[in-house]
């Protein structure tokens, strides 16, 4: 055998490539792939959210981890609904902080089964529909651009709240995509900006709907409860503005107008009688006697950062 016929049909030694690395086989982004070794790992999903491997693998529960791709287009971003933060989620899943945005370089399917990972999940929590509860559309309050509140109502009076966000192609889809609520922005904040430019005052109260009701007047609040008040968004936003905060006269609405005035010391405030909110104080009164109630409302710096406000009903 001469060397040209050794060097023919000699078979050379090659390392076949995996199908990640197949020149015809594009690589996955970081959020597919992470979805990828969810699904191969058996976590179930409802909607636009899995099974959250660091806690979601016993008792019963709700889909809560949320996976989307970077503004930046830098990687993939995680968000644990249920609080679990995203260390915790990438020590479930065996991957570092540099895997969101490039994933190793094996398919997901094969990195589960090399790390062990699949297994059996519980069933999820039954995520109905609030109109199947009796709920009923009462109003969509606007966050921005990108995210809207629903409140329904059922025939007793009872309310339930639920969020939609415009995603990466423009649609609308449940949830919040990973944004928290302490990020969002304060409730027609355009409109503050604006009334704060002009010298117009501003009510700040704890609802959306009292908002709405408040005619002729500027209002605003912020999209959680009394009990989380994003103090570093109501100080960067009404710095400067004139404030009149109308909480909700009971305890824990005395209980948010204490931090609030910390965040505020320059804003007035204006409690109605007991158990009133400030839609109850506005319909009781009327208008032109709640601009007046506003106009004299004392600030929380004049009466002292331990008064008790119960005081001072409107």
């Amino acid at each position: 055998m001469t060397d040209t016929e050794a060097r023919t049909t000699s078979s050379p030694t090659t390392r076949v490539p995996s199908q990640r690395s197949s020149p015809g086989t594009p690589t996955p982004s970081p959020e597919h792939w992470l979805g990828e070794v969810l699904a191969a790992m058996g976590c179930r999903r409802a909607g636009l959210k899995w099974q959250c491997p660091a806690h979601g693998h016993t008792g019963l529960h709700s889909a809560a981890l949320a996976i989307g791709r970077r503004d930046d287009d830098r990687g993939a971003w995680l968000h644990c609904h249920a609080g679990c933060s995203v260390t915790a989620v990438l020590r479930a899943l065996g991957l570092r902080p540099n895997h969101l945005q490039r994933p190793p370089h094996i398919t997901p399917s094969r990195y589960v089964h090399l790390r062990g990972l699949r297994r059996e999940w519980p069933e999820l929590k039954n995520a109905a529909h609030p109109e199947r509860a009796g709920y009923r559309h009462e109003a969509w309050h606007l966050y921005g651009p990108d995210h809207a509140k629903q409140r329904m109502r059922r025939a007793d009076g009872s309310k339930t709240m639920r969020w939609e966000s415009r995603n990466a192609r423009g649609e609308w889809v449940p949830g919040l995509l990973g944004t928290r609520e302490a990020d969002l922005p304060l409730y027609r904040q355009d409109e503050v900006r604006m009334a704060a430019a002009a010298s117009e005052s501003v009510v700040l109260c704890e609802s959306e709907s009292s908002c709405d009701a408040l005619h002729g007047v500027y209002a605003t609040t912020w999209a959680g409860g009394a009990g989380s008040p994003p103090v570093e968004t109501l100080t960067r936003v009404l710095e400067g503005a004139d404030v009149v905060i109308v909480p909700d006269h009971d305890d824990a609405g005395l209980a948010c107008l204490a931090r609030l005035v910390v965040a505020l010391p320059h804003a007035r405030v204006l409690v109605g009688e007991l158990g009133e909110d400030a839609k109850d104080l506005y319909d009781r009164v009327g208008l032109d006697r709640f601009l007046e109630q506003l106009a004299s409302a004392p600030t929380a710096e004049s009466r002292g950062g331990r008064e008790d406000f119960r005081s001072h009903a409107g």
